[in-house]
């Protein structure tokens, strides 16, 4: 598979691969503005810029609107990746390889604290029976 049938296929700013905060940093970047910039734009205070890339605060839908005016993409790429926003970049196909070798191994992660906690249980248990027998 090419890598632009990969990316095709993989929705590279969709809900489950990146945040409203990462969108509205990519699309700021893609304009080339800075935070500061960007508040003065929209009459905010650059604190709530760096609050909605950050995924600390949402912007109001009516500020939506116009932050999706301004960056040039749409409202509703902004909240979930799909219709009008920007391309995904170039080198994507390897951090989409980083993302998936990250989730593989949170995976992994969680199932070895879930072994875990399976054998402090088997311990205690044996403990437990250890010290009745005494």
């Amino acid at each position: 598979m090419s890598a632009a049938t990969a990316m095709e296929e993989c929705d590279y700013y969709g809900d489950s691969v990146s945040t409203l905060g990462e969108r509205i940093g990519v699309a700021r970047d893609r304009a080339g503005l800075t935070e500061g910039e960007l508040a003065a734009r929209l009459a905010v205070q650059r604190r709530t810029i760096d609050a909605w890339e950050g995924d600390g605060a949402e912007p109001r839908a009516n500020m939506l609107t116009m932050l999706a005016g301004v960056l040039g993409v749409s409202p509703a790429w902004l909240l979930s990746g799909a219709g009008d926003g920007v391309s995904a970049p170039e080198d994507a196909e390897a951090i989409l390889d980083d993302r998936a070798l990250r989730l593989q191994l949170a995976a992994e992660l969680r199932e070895a604290v879930a072994v875990q906690a399976a054998l402090q249980k088997r311990i205690a248990r044996i403990a437990d029976a250890l010290a009745a027998i005494d």
